[in-house]
């Protein structure tokens, strides 16, 4: 299936350095689109450099906003006259000293911040948020306890918590954060 991709007004795209969103930012600057692209520094050219590459060679472009999970308000500038966020950006990290902070906060707190913002902002007609698989199953105990095997938006991940799987622990805790908004 294909989807036609409205140019006539911007997209955000939160987590813009980040795998998915990085593919996510492309398939828009292919179909002509203007995003607005949050990153942590947008002078940072090891980490923005391609998007920057690819705002000089694509159909669209993509306009760099300085954005952080944990700010309240920080998204707004970037929002401003978007019709549509695509919600990409939590911390996935190995190596870290404190699973809540590290983790667990900027999941929640940036998924809080960005819809916060987004019930503030008139132009956005819809969101897109991404998660994870980690957010339905933890543990395989999770899956074998799905209704008839089948995982649903009404499974959830109950095995993880900060000291065990907090990755998983925090897509369950920034999913869950969401649906309390919406």
């Amino acid at each position: 299936m294909r989807i036609e991709i409205d140019t006539s007004a911007p997209v955000l795209v939160t987590g813009a350095t980040g795998f998915l969103a990085g593919w996510v930012v492309k398939q828009l600057v292919d179909a002509g689109a203007t995003v607005h692209a949050t990153v942590r520094s947008p002078e940072d050219n090891a980490k923005c450099g391609h998007l920057k590459t690819l705002s000089n060679t694509g159909k669209g472009k993509i306009i760099l906003f300085k954005a952080d999970l944990l700010e309240d308000g920080s998204y707004a500038e970037a929002m401003k006259g978007c019709r549509v966020v695509i919600h990409t950006a939590s911390p996935f990290i190995t190596n870290y000293n404190d699973a809540r902070k590290d983790l667990i906060e900027p999941a929640v707190r940036g998924t809080k911040n960005v819809l916060n913002t987004v019930c503030s902002t008139p132009s956005v007609e819809r969101v897109v948020l991404t998660s994870s698989c980690a957010a339905i199953c933890g543990d395989t105990i999770d899956c074998q306890d799905a209704p008839d095997g089948i995982l649903t938006e009404d499974v959830w991940n109950t095995t993880s918590s900060e000291t065990h799987q907090p990755y998983s622990f925090s897509k369950v805790s920034a999913e869950k954060a969401a649906w309390d908004i919406a």
